[in-house]
């Protein structure tokens, strides 16, 4: 009998070990102001993970008039919840309306708390991001985040945007203007920039990421490249990326760099030898630059082997 005391015991202290990831609160983040309009909380420059449970892109607002305009509100109904917080202790303007840039999950799933609160809140994104959350991708989303976080994203659905923007399309929400930019295929198909005409604000999606390797199989290297080309040529002068710090055309730059460099040198190999087994130990070097960049060991192979792919594409 002692002994079965002791095994029930064990077993309930193993599922407390096992707990879900607690709630945000609205003390876990601060909203960073870019400009007299536009605000953004930086998540944490790193993968969904049990500690920063899913709060890892960059979500923003902008204050537009007699309204909230809310971008990538993030990876789960509890995240869009933070966001929602914060914006509340800088205006009591309602949201009134959202924009989407890429299918990731870490940038629309936080949707669903807007419309919780703000059902007549309006969410644009590009068609085929549109398509793809209205399909298995939401729900496959969902699943990702809530495993990679331990649950952290218990509760969320996928809540696909209402309405589709294309290239060049300028929207007036509130007494703002949003430019949107579509380049193709880029970090994904189905990219948008968003650009605060008034406030010289581009939001970047994941087209850029600042000091780490993410995810490119979904896109073009090639594609990205020029992606980052069009935004050098808005009139922006602050620069909103997917993933770590805001600001600053260099953070644009460095990234396109580092997928210049890896784009050439695949290529240079490649041209040399399609079948050499060893290209990533000879692109390598080029990219040392850049290896104390978060995750890259990590995922620098990925890197390579998809661009070595995206090469035999192209002289194909």
């Amino acid at each position: 009998m002692k002994r079965l005391v002791l095994v029930l015991l064990l077993l309930s202290l193993a599922a407390c070990g096992k707990s879900k990831a607690p709630a945000f609160k609205p003390a876990d983040a601060a909203a960073k102001q870019l400009s007299e309009r536009v605000y953004v909380l930086h998540g944490a420059n790193e993968l969904p993970n049990p500690q920063n449970r899913g709060f890892m892109n960059n979500p923003a607002f902008v204050i537009a008039g007699k309204g909230v305009v809310v971008i990538d509100p993030g990876s789960s109904r509890q995240v869009g919840d933070l966001l929602l917080a914060k914006i509340a202790e800088v205006t009591p303007l309602p949201v009134i309306a959202v924009f989407n840039t890429h299918i990731h999950g870490d940038h629309w799933l936080g949707n669903q708390a807007v419309k919780e609160k703000y059902p007549r809140a309006v969410i644009y994104a590009h068609a085929k991001m549109k398509s793809a959350a209205t399909g298995a991708d939401g729900a496959r989303w969902v699943e990702t985040m809530n495993r990679m976080t331990d649950g952290a994203a218990e509760g969320t659905k996928p809540v696909a945007p209402d309405l589709a923007v294309e290239h060049e399309e300028t929207l007036r929400v509130g007494d703002r203007r949003f430019r949107v930019y579509h380049p193709g295929k880029a970090h994904t198909d189905g990219d948008l920039m968003i650009e605060v005409m008034e406030d010289k604000v581009l939001f970047l999606g994941d087209i850029v990421i600042v000091g780490r390797l993410g995810r490119i199989e979904d896109g073009r290297v090639k594609g990205n490249i020029a992606a980052i080309d069009m935004a050098l040529k808005t009139p922006a002068v602050h620069f909103v990326p997917g993933h770590g710090p805001a600001n600053g055309r260099d953070n644009l730059l460095t990234y396109r760099r580092y997928l210049q460099t890896l784009y050439s040198e695949v290529r240079r190999h490649y041209d040399k030898n399609p079948s050499d087994p060893d290209i990533k130990s000879k692109v390598l070097p080029a990219l040392a630059p850049y290896k104390s960049w978060k995750n890259f060991d990590a995922e620098v192979g990925r890197h390579v082997g998809f661009t070595v792919r995206e090469v035999e594409s192209d002289v194909f």
